[in-house]
């Protein structure tokens, strides 16, 4: 008899077995993606099948996020889960930020130093620390395909309106009602239709910010985030089945081969392909999959995708010979690009984040049962004990 996720979870006592890997896979896929689109080889990814890699693992990343912490929005106050949250996410982007600003910045730059410290794209790369992206410092990375010191943080404030919404759930007790949860979830994703569809009913001057705030491709993720929290809400009824995974997998082939890069920005797609993706990445989650040892000694996946686009633009700075070679040159940046940003995720792991993760067994459930001692079982988001859902 197939068991519905819920009852999967509690098999586990709450932690997912395949988060791991699904975590640590997703993190890996997106390096290599970037190593194609950074060493300007956009038109090979976004004009073949893989145009579907830009299409599916962040959203993916924001739907595990979204099923992992809506236990921990139920469990905790507004006030512990935001210190939760950002004890989680602060420190390392903040280290990310310095590093980048105050070492590889002024190693790498064409300019003088003193034009350097004084310039204002200098001071302003620091707005990165509260969301505020900026993705330029002077005279960085100039002779590479692209400027940006790092493009992976245009996900931050996305990340942070995400929270934002789940406050607004957390305070109108909406996240505790499954049913109201659901019909909010279904609201956005109708409001982005409208908006699509039919945007001659909105005023002219609104436009503008209700594309943004529902056809972007950052209101992709709010969709993800969302339905991820929809799936937890509902995961005494949703069977963990193989057939519903095949499903869902053979609906994103069909998207792949139907659809093309300008759907990451297109609401029409989304009930079916996101939903498709998000009940992959909680099957996946909640299966037992095999992974190397050493990626259980910590959860380096947020620091693989924090530190990645900076070692990348490193590596192409220094032999753009060797890794703008078209194609081949994108393999061989993966090959060294990856080892060294897993290196120095490594290293923000066992030396920033984990340690700032034992701060948090006052708010981490997890944290509480296991002993700080094991900070990667800290750092989930997943609980041990069935929350009670209203309906």
């Amino acid at each position: 008899m197939t068991k519905s996720f819920g009852e999967v979870l509690d098999k586990y006592r709450g932690i997912g077995p395949g988060f791991d890997f699904l975590r640590i896979g997703l993190a890996f896929s997106i390096v290599l993606t970037h190593s194609f689109l950074l060493t300007d080889n956009n038109d090979f990814i976004r004009g073949s099948v893989f145009w579907f890699t830009e299409y599916a693992l962040v959203p993916m990343f924001f739907a595990l996020s979204g099923f992992l912490i809506a236990g921990s929005a139920q469990r905790l106050s507004l006030r512990n889960f935001l210190i939760n949250r950002g004890l989680r996410i602060v420190p390392a982007l903040a280290v990310d930020i310095v590093v980048c600003s105050l070492i590889i910045g002024p190693i790498i730059t064409v300019v003088y130093h003193s034009e350097y410290f004084t310039d204002q794209r200098f001071f302003k790369y620091f707005l990165n620390i509260v969301g505020w992206i900026h993705y330029e410092l002077p005279g960085v990375f100039q002779d590479n395909p692209s400027q940006r010191v790092n493009g992976a943080l245009w996900t931050v404030p996305w990340e942070i309106f995400c929270y934002i919404i789940m406050s607004f759930l957390m305070i109108t007790a909406i996240v505790k009602t499954r049913y109201k949860l659901l019909a909010v979830t279904i609201a956005y994703i109708v409001i982005g239709l409208i908006v699509q569809k039919m945007p001659y009913l909105l005023p002219g001057s609104i436009k503008p910010i209700a594309r943004f705030l529902f056809m972007s491709r950052g209101s992709q993720l709010i969709t993800a985030f969302m339905m991820g929290i929809v799936v937890y809400q509902f995961k005494a009824v949703i069977p963990h089945s193989r057939w519903l995974f095949a499903a869902a997998c053979l609906v994103c082939i069909v998207a792949i081969l139907t659809l093309d890069s300008s759907a990451t920005e297109s609401v029409l797609n989304r009930p079916l392909v996101i939903t498709s993706l998000v009940y992959i990445t909680v099957f996946i989650g909640l299966t037992e999959v095999p992974i190397p040892a050493f990626f259980r000694k910590g959860d380096y996946s947020y620091g693989v995708y924090l530190y990645h686009d900076p070692f990348l633009q490193i590596w192409i700075s220094s032999f753009p010979s060797v890794f703008l070679y078209q194609k081949y040159g994108a393999l061989a940046l993966y090959l060294v690009g990856l080892p060294s940003a897993l290196a120095v995720a490594v290293l923000s792991w066992h030396f920033i984040e984990k340690p700032i993760l034992g701060l948090r067994k006052k708010f981490s459930f997890i944290a509480q049962v296991r002993g700080v001692e094991d900070g990667h079982q800290a750092g989930r988001e997943s609980h041990v004990r069935p929350v009670a859902v209203k309906s």
